[in-house]
């Protein structure tokens, strides 16, 4: 056999294999990428799993405010004069499954877009603006929500009061005021 038909030969034969090589390293590939694919959804439906329905019954809502910042000393005044822990509301709540924390707007008398942030974590915010003679009131509401269990429910709010240009001169001040504050949500009978 001459020299260059020995050549050719050898070419042919690695390039036959190396697209034996890409097709078998394509499907090995295919076969991992489809493997990880599987793992994904079944710890997705682990953990969709994993969270927490809470109970029917009788709810109540309580809020306690953590810090003030940036109020003006009226209304620093008016919110350290409310009580430690005020009760926002107490009624029946239904709950089903799936669990939707859009179920408790009509409880909290909210209406909040509720993001699922992770298991038993929602985020969301809330906006809301009063008008008056004297100028508007924007209360911006940044919520996390935590699922503790089937019977407790945490929620960490930031609100943020904006006072329109005119109310703000009124009043005095040309910051926002900020209010920390935490809810607790707490089953409390049938």
């Amino acid at each position: 056999m001459p020299q260059s038909q020995n050549n050719r030969q050898l070419i042919f034969r690695r390039r036959k294999l190396r697209a034996s090589f890409d097709m078998t390293s394509r499907k090995t590939m295919l076969l991992f990428l489809a493997m990880l694919l599987a793992i994904g959804i079944a710890s997705a439906q682990r953990a969709s799993a994993g969270d927490i329905i809470p109970q029917t019954g009788t709810w109540q809502g309580h809020s306690q405010v953590r810090e003030v910042s940036g109020c003006t000393a009226e209304i620093r005044a008016e919110i350290e004069a409310e009580p430690q822990e005020e009760m926002l509301y107490s009624q029946p709540v239904a709950f089903s499954a799936p669990f939707d924390l859009r179920q408790f707007n009509t409880a909290w008398e909210t209406d909040v877009n509720w993001a699922r942030r992770g298991l038993n974590f929602w985020s969301g915010t809330m906006v809301e603006t009063e008008r008056s003679p004297f100028g508007s009131v924007t209360s911006t509401t940044e919520i996390e929500t935590f699922v503790l269990n089937d019977v407790k429910i945490l929620q960490k709010a930031i609100v943020t009061v904006s006072f329109s240009r005119a109310l703000a001169k009124q009043l005095g001040t040309s910051s926002p005021c900020v209010i920390d504050a935490d809810i607790t949500h707490q089953r409390v009978g049938p």
